[in-house]
C-alpha cells in the first residue's frame, strides 16, 4: 500500500483487510511524506493489526509510481497485492485471487473488476471494466495469451485490482521514469510477457473517486473518428521509449525468463522506428512505406493502408 495524505478513507481501507476471509501475511505501507493524521493512523494500525504491517516512511517525495516500486521491493510474500489507500476491498478479494494462483501456477497476474463510488463508498452505477471497455471479447483476448497485444493498443490493469507472484519482481522493478506508463501499466506490460493472465469478472473492491485522488477512473470514450485521427499529428517517440525500456529489460534478464514476445517487440519496434522515419521524409519515405506494407508489419502493428497514407502525408 502507498499513503499520502489519505487519512480521511485510509481507515475504511485499513479495516477492510482486517475483514479479509483469507487475511494477508504482511501489508507494506510506503508514506510518501504525508502532513495529515495518515502515518498516526497507520501506526496504530500496525500496532493492533492480526498480521505483520511495515510502516515505512519515505525521507523524500518519490511520487505514486516510485513509491510503489519501494514497497514492492520490500514486500517479503509469494504473492504481491497492489493496494490503494481510499479503496474499501470485498472481504473475499485475497482469497479468490489467491485461489487463480493455486490453481494455475504459470499465471503471471490476476486482477479483477470493481464497483466504482463515490466519496461515501455509495455506487456510481458503473463498474470499473465497464468503463474500461472490458467487454467480454476483450476479456478472451486477454485469457488466450494476447494481453501483450491489447496492452500495448491501451494499458487496462488497474493497480488496485492486481496480484502477481514477486518471483518476477525484479522484472518489473526498478520502474522506469522516462516512459508514458505509470506502474500498473508498466507492471502488467512486462507480466503480460512472460505468463498468461487470469481475470475475475466480480468487483471486489470499492474503487473510490473524490477530488483529492491522484488518479481516478479513465475517461475512456469511442474510439476517434477516422477525421479526428487523420487530423491528429504522428507521435511515434513515447511509444518507441516505451518498447525500447520493455525490451531493454526483457533482454537483461533473459536467462531467468523465456518469453515468445521477443521477436515481436523487435519487430514492432523496428516498424514505428521506419514509420518516424517515412514521417520525417517523404520522398525517400515512400521506398521505405512499401517495405512495410509488403512486410505486413503495416498491418501487424498498425491500421494497414490508412496507417500507410497517414505517414506519408502528414
Amino acid at each position: 500500500m502507498c499513503t499520502y495524505n489519505g487519512a480521511r478513507f485510509l481507515e475504511e481501507q485499513l479495516t477492510s483487510l482486517v475483514a479479509q476471509s483469507r487475511r494477508p501475511d504482511e501489508v507494506v505501507v510506503c508514506d510518501d511524506g504525508s502532513t495529515d493524521a495518515s502515518v498516526a493512523l497507520l501506526r496504530t494500525f500496525a500496532a493492533e493489526a492480526p498480521f505483520s504491517v511495515l510502516v515505512h516512511e519515505n525521507q523524500d517525495r518519490l511520487g505514486s509510481t516510485k513509491n510503489f516500486e519501494r514497497a514492492i521491493g520490500l514486500c517479503t510474500g509469494e504473492l504481491i497485492y497492489l493496494c490503494d489507500q481510499d479503496d474499501i476491498w470485498d472481504s473475499e478479494k485475497i482469497g479468490l485471487t489467491e485461489n487463480r494462483f493455486i490453481a494455475n501456477p504459470n499465471v503471471s497476474l490476476v486482477f479483477t473488476n470493481a464497483e466504482v463510488v463515490d466519496d461515501n463508498a455509495k455506487s456510481l452505477g458503473y463498474t470499473l471494466w465497464e468503463r474500461l471497455r472490458i467487454d467480454k471479447e476483450l476479456q478472451t483476448r486477454l485469457r488466450t495469451g494476447r494481453a501483450l497485444e491489447v496492452l500495448l493498443e491501451r494499458p487496462i490493469v488497474t493497480g488496485a485490482t492486481m496480484a502477481f507472484p514477486s518471483r518476477f519482481r525484479d522484472l518489473v522493478i526498478p520502474i522506469p521514469g522516462d516512459i508514458s506508463l505509470i506502474h500498473d501499466g508498466w507492471i502488467a506490460l512486462m507480466l503480460s510477457l512472460v505468463g498468461p493472465f487470469n481475470l475475475i469478472d466480480r468487483p471486489l473492491l470499492k474503487y473510490r473517486q473524490h477530488q483529492a485522488q491522484q488518479l481516478g477512473v479513465p475517461n475512456i470514450t469511442r474510439p476517434a473518428s477516422i477525421l479526428a485521427n487523420a487530423n491528429r499529428r504522428n507521435d511515434f517517440e513515447p511509444e518507441i521509449r516505451k518498447l525500447e525500456a520493455v525490451c531493454e529489460r526483457l533482454q537483461s534478464h533473459e536467462h531467468r525468463y523465456e518469453s515468445q514476445h521477443a521477436e515481436i517487440l523487435r519487430d514492432r519496434l523496428n516498424h514505428l522506428h521506419q514509420r518516424m522515419a517515412i514521417s520525417k521524409s517523404k520522398l525517400s519515405g515512400v521506398r521505405l512505406a512499401i517495405n512495410e506494407l509488403v512486410s505486413g508489419r503495416y498491418h501487424r502493428y498498425s491500421n494497414g493502408l490508412y496507417s500507410l497514407v497517414k505517414d506519408l502525408i502528414k
